[in-house]
Formats: C-alpha cells, structure tokens, sequence
C-alpha cells in the first residue's frame, strides 16, 4: 500500500536544496520546539538548536527541513511557487517515486506526489503558498509512498545517487532475465551531495545514546550501519513507525525498509 513516508523523506529535501543549491552544508536553522509561522507551528521534539544538515539528519528536526524545503519552493529562479513545486515534483520522481518503480512485483503501486495543479485545484490560483503545503517538507500531506520505494530510497542513498529497479530474480538457468534489472537509474542529484547526508545517517545510529543520534538502537559493533528514523502521522489511526538503513557506510551491501502500521515511534519500534 502507499503511506506517508515520514521523516525518512527529510533525506529527499535536504538532497533536492542541495542541489538547487539553495542549502548548504553550513546553513544552520534555528529550532524553538519547531517550525513557527503566524500563529501556527510544526512542532518537534527537543534538541540542541540551531542546526547544520548533518546534525539535522541525525536529529530529525522537523524545523531544519521546512526551511530546507521553504528556500526550494521560494527559489527566486522560478516565476512562482507552482513552478518550484512542479521542478521539486520532478527531483522527487527520479528517486523512483510518484510512479511504479517498474519491478518484477505483481500488483506494484506508484504512490502520489503533489503538484501545482492540484493545489490550484484544491485552493485556487495563487490561493496557496509555502505554509499552506508546509506538511510535505517532513515527508506528510499528499505524499504516499510503498514500503518497497522507501527500501529503493535506502539503495539509491547508499549508491550516491542511482539504484536499480527492484527485482525479485536476479538469475536462473533457462530464464532470460529483463536487461532493465540491470540499468542504472539516476536521480537528478549529483553524487558528492549523497555524502554530505550519509555523514548524518551514519552518526543516527552510531553517535551513541544520548547524544541525539535518533537511531543508535541499531547500531551493531562494526557493521558501520547508516539510517534515518521516521514517525509518520497516519489519518486513520497511531502513528507508523519507520526505519531505514543501509550498511556499510563504504562499499554497502544491503539496504532495508522496516515500516510498521500504527506502531508509534520509529526509534521505537521500526528500528529494532
């Protein structure tokens, strides 16, 4: 089925201002229990502030990300946020999202990304802005997401930046394997902003309990295991629980998906 992503989805944004160059590694943001505009806020859970990327990531502030995601939707470059969103649509799709990825799975879904025209629709031209849609920046709102995208998610960020298609055989005797299994799919992100956001996952779960790493409850002495908790709000009930991860940190091997409906916390329950 197709879920909200949650904070896992954080990684996309922070890779997409990367790119548009409209975030850097050095950008730091303030967080006073979350994210305030007018007299609303997205809220989050407490932490040293403010933050540079790499602490974002392994912190999960949801504040960090809503400005990461303001600067690409308000980019000065596009004549307005419609445009920004379409362009942001696109980024999000060559992470395989938004569409069926194309697999060998019988009965695969492609999920839901926003766009300009149907925010124009639900609040009319110009009747929407960065606030209104502010939910999508940790990965909430009308992004829905399977659990075999998110795992494509884990491979594309442990690749620097391409994954395959996800297929059930890799060979076998007598059976002409689809050479589409074997294509490399990139995103529009270039490599060295995928190490900027690894350096983050690794430290979620490597920096010790404690020390705001919200995933060190899978670390495993030596597997050098990268990940990126997330909780996400579910409309018909608890919160699922996510995780994923990827290991090692050089030269990995395998990436995981965990997603548990109506679980609670990610740390909690996803990551173990």
């Amino acid at each position: 089925a197709a879920y909200p992503p949650g904070s896992v989805f954080k990684l996309v944004n922070g890779l997409i201002g990367l790119q548009e160059g409209t975030l850097t590694t050095e950008n730091a943001y303030p967080c006073a229990g979350g994210y305030h505009f007018g007299n609303h806020k997205l809220g989050c859970h407490n932490h040293k502030s403010p933050l540079a990327l790499e602490e974002a990531v392994m912190m999960s502030c949801n504040a960090y990300f809503c400005y990461a995601l303001r600067n690409v939707l308000e980019n000065k470059k596009y004549s307005n946020i419609g445009e920004a969103l379409d362009k942001w649509n696109e980024y999000v799709q060559s992470f395989g999202f938004g569409h069926k990825l194309g697999s060998d799975f019988p009965a695969e879904l492609g999920g839901t990304l926003p766009t300009s025209k149907m925010y124009n629709k639900r609040y009319g031209e110009n009747g929407w802005k960065f606030t209104t849609i502010i939910s999508i920046s940790i990965g909430q709102g009308e992004i829905g997401v399977t659990p075999l995208q998110i795992a494509n998610l884990a491979a594309t960020v442990a690749n620097r930046g391409w994954y395959r298609i996800p297929h059930i055989i890799k060979s076998s005797e007598g059976v002409e394997i689809d050479p589409k299994y074997n294509e490399k799919q990139y995103t529009m992100v270039d490599t060295t902003n995928f190490k900027k956001v690894i350096n983050g996952m690794w430290r979620a779960v490597n920096s010790g309990y404690g020390s705001g790493g919200t995933a060190s409850v899978a670390a495993v002495p030596g597997l050098d295991i990268c990940g990126k908790t997330g909780t996400a709000q579910n409309p018909r009930g608890a919160d699922n629980s996510v995780f994923i991860c990827f290991a090692p940190k050089d030269n990995p091997k395998i990436a995981v998906a965990a997603y548990i409906e109506n679980a609670g916390f990610g740390a909690t329950w996803a990551a173990p």
